[in-house]
């Protein structure tokens, strides 16, 4: 294998081999990628219904599935950024999409529930690669003084794909059944073919020397940046509470699962808007102001919206506000935490996409049991209101950082 110290050099000589410009058709492109990456990992949602009728399962059961996939997923991810910000792993990008796509389409035909707990642990192993991959190639070709947007424009495409997903599968269950579900991984297997052929794995994302890489020992111990994730975890609660529990809420009132599904969509394009609107507005007010407003406006979504608890426009509409405040502040906390480690990005951006929705699942499993205790809504419509006021005041006393990347380039 070629030595990291001669990749570069490699680069220059063959002219076949090119770095990807800064422009905004790749970060168009990487916004696709994001959409097929984030599409096949949003079909857990609409299958748990269906797989708790087969096998009689609970909702502390039902999220505790869930938390199985997105641990093994999400938490696998900072690993994975360290490596990325020191070794060239961009490869992963087709192969995360295609094998998580795989398995993701063949969860219905598990004969067992341990055998959906094996297919969902590889569906989220096999996911678990793109998110600090991509996140590291994005930083290669976004405009430099359009971080936020270019972010925002990357997670969009992320969010388009999870919100169409519930949807897309339930009518294609109701279509042609469960058992043809494997068919919907076409459109992974052809999309991995194009991605490949752009050759984005050729940015130069690593340091140029392995001991300009990040060491984890720093990387742990910079205290705004673990006070980020914190808040951004218990934001995550609230989100990954409504990704999991919002279709067996519906299920649990009389809805069939194209309602369910529908409603969940509502709230993902809500946060397809506040990714876009949160990135844009981070450019010119900065990640701080704009992440605490997405807080407020997340928990005043959730509290409207599980006091009605409906198909009403009222309520879809705090549905949106919820879904636009919980995940608006995503591409603000990628680049408030990539400015914090600005020689780390993969790791950062890892560590906001990845931890903190993982930790979010976590919590969602109490969320779960109180759940079976209280009733579903109850548990929501309390655990929402603890991690968004926890997570706004954690976050209000610390400082916003420069960016100083942007200034010395």
């Amino acid at each position: 294998m070629l030595e990291k110290s001669k990749v570069s050099e490699i680069n220059v000589v063959n002219p076949s081999i090119k770095e990807p410009v800064r422009s905004w058709f790749n970060v168009s492109l990487m916004s696709v990628s994001h959409f097929m990456s984030d599409f096949y990992t949003a079909f857990l949602p609409v299958l748990l219904p269906i797989l708790a009728a087969r096998y009689d399962i609970s909702y502390t059961q039902s999220a505790t599935i869930y938390m199985i996939f997105t641990v093994a997923m999400n938490f696998a991810q900072p690993p994975i950024g360290i490596l990325a910000d020191r070794k060239n792993l961009n490869y992963l990008l087709p192969l995360s999409i295609l094998t998580g796509a795989l398995f993701a389409s063949a969860a219905t035909l598990s004969p067992n529930l341990w055998g959906i707990i094996l297919i969902v642990l590889l569906c989220g192993i096999c996911s678990s690669g793109f998110h600090p991959v991509s996140a590291a190639v994005l930083t290669k070709v976004i405009p430099e003084n359009n971080k936020g947007l270019g972010t925002s424009i990357y997670i969009a495409g992320g969010n388009i794909g999870f919100a169409i997903a519930p949807l897309c599968v339930a009518s294609f269950i109701e279509s042609f059944g469960e058992n043809y579900l494997l068919a919907m991984a076409i459109p992974a297997i052809i999309t991995t073919v194009l991605i490949y052929k752009q050759r984005l794995q050729n940015a130069q994302t690593v340091a140029a020397t392995p001991k300009d890489g990040p060491k984890f020992s720093t990387l742990i111990t910079s205290k705004q940046f673990l006070i980020l994730n914190s808040a951004i975890a218990l934001r995550s609660w609230t989100y990954c509470s409504f990704v999991v529990f919002l279709p067996m809420l519906f299920n649990a009132k009389g809805y069939d699962s194209i309602s369910g599904a529908s409603c969940l969509v509502v709230m993902l394009l809500g946060c397809v808007a506040g990714g876009l609107v949160g990135g844009a507005l981070t450019d010119k007010f900065g990640p701080k102001k704009v992440t605490l407003g997405s807080f407020v406006v997340s928990l005043i979504g959730s509290i409207t919206f599980l006091n009605y608890c409906d198909t009403s426009f009222i309520s879809l509409l705090a549905l949106f506000l919820c879904g636009a405040g919980a995940y608006g502040s995503t591409p603000n906390a990628i680049v408030w935490a990539q400015r914090l480690l600005p020689n780390s990005s993969a790791f950062a951006a890892s560590m906001m996409l990845g931890f903190t929705f993982g930790a979010g699942y976590i919590e969602s499993v109490l969320t779960g049991y109180l759940g079976d205790i209280i009733g579903l809504d109850k548990a929501m419509l309390y655990t929402a209101c603890v991690a968004m006021a926890a997570a706004f005041f954690l976050l209000l006393p610390l400082k916003e950082p420069a960016d100083t990347k942007n200034k010395t380039n």
